[in-house]
């Protein structure tokens, strides 16, 4: 018994569908062909991605209490920075050890601020 086939209108572009027809042509297949396969093809991925869903929403919501829980810790580290290179910035020219771990310490904290703010870029 052969499938019930329904027929689909849609509007595009008249270059897009030039080059469509060009690209089928020269591939040996028929527009409506690769049309059904994409359809198929997109209706799987998306009963795929709809079983998911829940996993998704939930794995989103704690990325965004991580995400936001990390901006915080990275405004306390810049906080911190900012102290540190006054403070270091303080330091008498005599002083030039307490300057170098003072700077040492502003470095890694910097460090720390990228790294941070590129773990959710």
């Amino acid at each position: 018994m052969p499938k019930e086939m329904t027929q689909i209108k849609f509007t595009i572009e008249s270059d897009t569908v030039t080059k469509f027809k060009s690209r089928c042509e020269d591939e040996g297949v028929s527009m409506a062909s690769v049309i059904r396969e994409f359809m198929q093809a997109s209706f799987k991925a998306s009963f795929e991605v709809s079983q998911v869903t829940k996993s998704v929403k939930i794995k989103t919501a704690n990325r965004a209490m991580r995400k936001k829980s990390v901006q915080e810790i990275i405004g306390l580290l810049n906080d911190i920075y900012s102290m540190e290179e006054q403070y270091r910035d303080s330091i008498p020219e005599h002083f030039t050890q307490r300057y170098e771990v003072a700077d040492h310490v502003c470095e890694q904290l910097s460090e720390a601020i990228s790294c941070l703010e590129a773990a959710f870029d």
